[in-house]
Order: structure tokens, then C-alpha cells, then sequence
């Protein structure tokens, strides 16, 4: 009976497997396929990505080389799986390596920690790799809002979007919107975000992350300040840059009261962004807030996804 019991939900006790897994006993970077994966994408940048090449050009040889490598690799996995005696097994690892939250959390702790200290220059070093803005310049109220606003984006996109698409399309889709990140991540310390090089890609994420992004956004605002937060997207988050962006900055701004948002430099070169709420600005007791606001919109997934499992097995 118990045999049966996990042929039927092993899809299930998988995906379950490797979010504790990624929870408790996540992979660091030094060893991670993802450092190996950021370094190969950075260095076909360098290779292709010519700044004086026309507009048209360069979304040319964006396409291509995004494309080209996304499938090669998608090719290959799918060739694995298919020959694979535990094809789930295999797709739980992949669910795995595609989650981080966790090192997230641990180091935005550090670096909050080492604000409290006043110990900037180790907290700009240690956020340098973190985000992708400079920040050799920023004082104790930019790095905390680089920090928060990166926690923001960073768990959006390497956790909840990645859970989504894991259970609306599987694995291999999964592994391909990872790898598009992670090039898309590479790329952008390499060029300026208003880049031509990177629209092909960016609008490409854009349009993935579109859907879960907002489910997220909406599971935020309804754990604190709701009404605040559809004020923040109707007048902040609508008319941001990015809108996924401005959604979720606007949800997390209202739900701590905080002021997020603001002015970044890329490149040695400032860009412009809206400023969203009129509250205070953030300090670095900020942060154990926001852990706990991402990690009640876990928690609420996990069990929306658990109730649905169970409601699946019993019609």
C-alpha cells in the first residue's frame, strides 16, 4: 500500500524533497552549476555584444545566442530524462538547483548585520555581488535599499517564479527560464540596463515572469496593508520602469512602510526611477521584516499547492 501510495504522489513528495532540500541544505556558490553557467553566458557576451553595432544588430545577436545555447542545453536534458530510469528524480534535482532563497536570506542578514556595526565599506562589498547597481558610493540608507529592493527581486525570480513554472510546465521549462535569468543576470554587468542588446531578453523574462509576479504581488499584499498596497500599484507600481518591478516594490513598500524605489547607477551612469511611498526610508532593522513578509508568502503557497494535491487525489 505504501508502494502505491508513493507511485501515485511521487511527482509530489519530489517537489516537496527539494524545497527542503534547498532549505536546509542548500548548495554554496563555489560549487554551484550556476557559477559555472553565469561565467560561460558572461563570456559569450564578451564575445558577441559590440556597443557600436546598430540597434537592429544587436537585437539580432541577442536572439541567437540566447537561443542558440537555450536550446543546446534544453536539447541534451530532454535526451537525458528520456533514457533516465527515475525521470522524476532527475527533475527534482533540477528544482533544486534552480531555487535559491535561502543563501539569499543568510546573506542580506550578513550585510544588515555589518550595517548595524557601521561597518559600510565590508556591507558595499559584500552587496556588490548581491545587486547588480554600483555601489561604491552608497550610504547606509542606499545600501539598505539596494539590499531590500535586490531580497525583493532576487526571491521573485529564483524562488516563486521558478515553483510556478516547475508546476505549470515541469521541469524543462523550469531549466530553460533558469538559464534565461542567469544570461540575462550575466549580461547585465557586462552592458547598461537600457542596453539594445538586452530588450530581446528582458522582454522575453518580462513576459514569463508577467503571471507569477503579480500572484506573488497579491500574496504580499494581502498578509498586511491591503488597501495601502492597491493604492502603491495603481499610482506607483503601474508607472514604474518595469511593472513586474514596480508591482512588487510597491506591495513591500506598503506592507513594511518604507520608502523603496529611487535613483541607481549602472555603469557609472544614473538612471532615473520613481520613488514609491511617502514613508520613512528603510534601515537595517527593516530587513528581518521583509524576511518574514517573503516567508509567510512561501508558507502560503506550500499549503495552497498541498490543499490542491490533496484535492486532486481524492476525485
Amino acid at each position: 500500500m505504501l508502494e502505491n501510495i508513493v507511485q501515485t504522489h511521487l511527482d509530489f513528495i519530489v517537489f516537496i524533497l527539494a524545497l527542503f532540500a534547498e532549505r536546509f541544505i542548500p548548495l554554496v556558490s563555489w560549487y554551484h552549476p550556476n557559477t559555472f553557467f553565469s561565467a560561460v553566458f558572461l563570456a559569450i557576451a564578451e564575445r558577441v555584444y559590440q556597443p557600436t553595432d546598430s540597434k537592429h544588430y544587436q537585437y539580432l545577436a541577442s536572439i541567437l545566442a540566447f537561443s542558440l545555447v537555450i536550446i543546446i542545453i534544453i536539447t541534451l536534458t530532454v535526451l537525458f530524462l528520456e533514457f533516465a530510469f527515475y525521470p522524476e528524480l532527475l527533475a527534482g534535482l533540477i528544482l533544486y538547483l534552480s531555487l535559491n532563497s535561502r543563501l539569499l536570506d543568510k546573506k542580506a542578514r550578513r550585510i544588515a548585520r555589518l550595517l548595524k556595526l557601521r561597518q559600510k565599506a565590508a556591507a558595499r562589498e559584500m552587496l556588490a555581488s548581491f545587486v547588480i547597481r554600483d555601489v561604491t558610493s552608497l550610504s547606509s540608507v542606499g545600501i539598505c535599499k539596494a539590499l531590500m529592493e535586490g531580497l525583493i527581486l532576487r526571491t521573485a525570480r529564483e524562488y516563486f517564479v521558478v515553483i510556478f513554472w516547475y508546476l505549470i510546465a515541469g521541469p524543462i521549462a523550469t531549466l530553460g527560464y533558469k538559464l534565461l535569468s542567469l544570461m540575462h543576470q550575466a549580461w547585465r554587468r557586462k552592458m547598461r540596463p537600457d542596453s539594445a542588446f538586452l530588450k530581446p531578453i528582458a522582454t522575453l523574462l518580462f513576459i514569463i515572469e508577467w503571471l507569477p509576479v503579480r500572484l506573488l504581488a497579491l500574496t504580499v499584499a494581502a498578509s498586511k496593508a491591503s488597501k495601502q498596497s492597491i493604492h502603491y500599484i495603481k499610482h506607483y507600481g503601474r508607472h514604474f520602469y518595469q511593472t513586474n518591478t514596480g508591482w512588487l516594490l510597491s506591495v513591500c513598500s506598503a506592507s513594511i512602510g518604507v520608502q523603496l524605489g529611487g535613483p541607481a547607477v549602472y555603469h557609472s551612469q544614473r538612471f532615473n526611477k520613481m520613488r514609491i511611498g511617502t514613508d520613512r526610508l528603510p534601515n537595517a532593522d527593516d530587513l528581518p521584516i521583509l524576511i518574514n513578509r517573503l516567508n509567510q508568502a512561501k508558507a502560503f503557497w506550500l499549503l495552497l499547492i498541498l490543499f490542491s494535491e490533496i484535492i486532486k487525489s481524492l476525485l
